[in-house]
């Protein structure tokens, strides 16, 4: 952990201007100060197949380190508990209040959250112990899916209830995310953060795969209570994980200052300063805000237009969690070949290509395959936006940066999902589909210029 964290050091001064003046080089041109904080892989060597195969290898090789496994199994219990939370919230609504415009507000109702409260969350999560900070943050979520899973049990939510509930949960989630996204660094060295935060989503999607289903089987039998129920339980798993931890000290030079808006200042000034982080955080949002038709109407297609209940509704999310872990596999061996500006644009290109099939078919044979691609497409496309904002920050800030992401994330899944409910409840389903695809098409080829730097990086 010492060397780690002293590697991330020397690169974080070098990667990122300081908020309290210039940094001590004295080349202060962009392309100086925001070259990418490792040995970049040469064009000559993207191509080498034995370089390829050494990149798998390598792919994997945080799990090596025991500290981020352990983080790792506990991330995959607690993310299928999330998982099977969102299945029950959704399909409770489909049966609460069918309408488009209230099935997308599920999805709004918990990111709004995120966006008002990101950057202050942030700044928290940079101030004070970070171990000490997702225990409490982690507990709160298990009181509010506690809560929700009684209220369940007793017949006693409402759409409007349900909405407040999710919020909530929304908001215990934004208290937790930046400081752990900001973990991630602080558990492998700078060099494995993309793959770190590669394997981070192959345990999100494996739990996307999983949970869902199990959540279909357990709605059916048991009713919704019980998804809420695990999801609470699972929180349990994350929380024994940071209880066991010993992190780092970090000593008194490197603990921010106590006073709360020039901490957030200087974090929006980092994340302003590195064109990376601002192009990464504008394309997250416009991705977000064309992609967020897949998750806040998923549940309608699943019953409208595919004629499904509980269990198929839980198969159409684990099939995207199948294909986001298929390209776990791939994507090592694709970015020591390809640039992440064209990983990023392949994969938008595809997703929207889905969208329109999503769009235009209502058979089973089609749509249940296309999302198997478009989980490939969503998880290439937001593990390198989300790698790009990791690997630019310094520790001292990371939380902060991460919580401009989120908020960029949010904001376009929050206008999104209400855009695309509207249009579904005015036009219909196919019609909201065909104006996201098109949508996703435009804005890739606009945003293509707005660069994220490079990610491909040498042992």
């Amino acid at each position: 952990m010492q060397e780690y964290q002293g590697k991330e050091a020397k690169r974080s001064h070098a990667a990122v201007p300081s908020p309290d003046g210039p940094p001590p080089t004295a080349d202060l041109s962009p392309q100086a100060n925001l070259s990418p904080p490792a040995n970049l892989s040469s064009p000559a060597n993207r191509s080498s197949p034995a370089r390829g195969a050494s990149v798998n290898r390598r792919a994997w090789a945080p799990l090596s380190i025991p500290a981020y496994r352990t983080f790792w199994i506990a991330g995959l219990f607690s993310n299928m508990g999330t998982w099977m939370h969102e299945t029950g919230a959704q399909w409770l609504m489909t049966s609460l209040d069918p309408s488009p415009s209230m099935v997308s507000a599920v999805r709004t109702a918990m990111t709004i959250p995120v966006f008002c409260l990101a950057l202050p969350a942030g700044v928290w999560a940079d101030r004070f112990d970070r171990r000490t900070w997702l225990v409490s943050s982690q507990l709160l979520l298990l009181g509010i899916a506690g809560l929700m899973a009684v209220l369940a049990a007793l017949g006693m939510i409402t759409p409007t209830l349900l909405l407040v509930l999710t919020a909530c949960m929304g908001i215990g989630m934004v208290l937790n995310q930046p400081a752990w996204q900001a973990l991630t660094p602080d558990l492998v060295p700078p060099a494995m953060v993309p793959a770190a935060v590669s394997i981070g989503s192959v345990s999100f999607n494996l739990a996307r795969s999983l949970g869902p289903v199990l959540a279909g089987v357990i709605i059916a039998h048991l009713g919704v209570w019980a998804a809420f129920s695990l999801n609470a339980l699972s929180f349990l798993a994350v929380v024994a994980a940071l209880l066991a931890w010993s992190p780092e000290i970090e000593s008194n030079q490197t603990r921010s200052p106590p006073e709360f808006m020039g901490e957030l200042k200087k974090g929006m000034f980092v994340v302003s300063n590195s064109a990376p982080l601002r192009n990464a955080l504008l394309r997250v949002l416009v991705f977000a805000f064309s992609a967020s038709i897949l998750w806040s109407l998923l549940a309608l297609v699943a019953t409208e237009r595919l004629g499904y209940r509980e269990r198929g509704f839980g198969t159409c999310l684990g099939m995207i969690g199948i294909g986001a872990i298929a390209a776990a596999w791939i994507l090592p061996i694709a970015r020591s070949r390809y640039s992440s500006e064209s990983i990023l644009l392949a994969s938008q290109w595809c997703f929207a290509g889905v969208l329109l099939l999503i769009g235009s078919w209502t058979a089973a044979w089609v749509i249940l395959p296309s999302l198997l691609l478009i989980g490939a497409c969503w998880m290439a496309a937001m593990t390198t936006l989300n790698a790009t904002a990791q690997v630019y920050l310094p520790r001292k800030f990371r939380a902060r940066g991460m919580a401009a992401y989120l908020m960029a994330f949010a904001l376009g899944m929050a206008i999104g999902s209400v855009v695309w409910g509207e249009l579904a409840s005015r036009q219909g389903l196919g019609v909201a589909f065909w104006a996201a695809a098109v949508l996703m098409l435009l804005t890739s080829v606009a945003m293509h210029s707005l660069k994220i730097g490079s990610l491909e990086f040498e042992s």
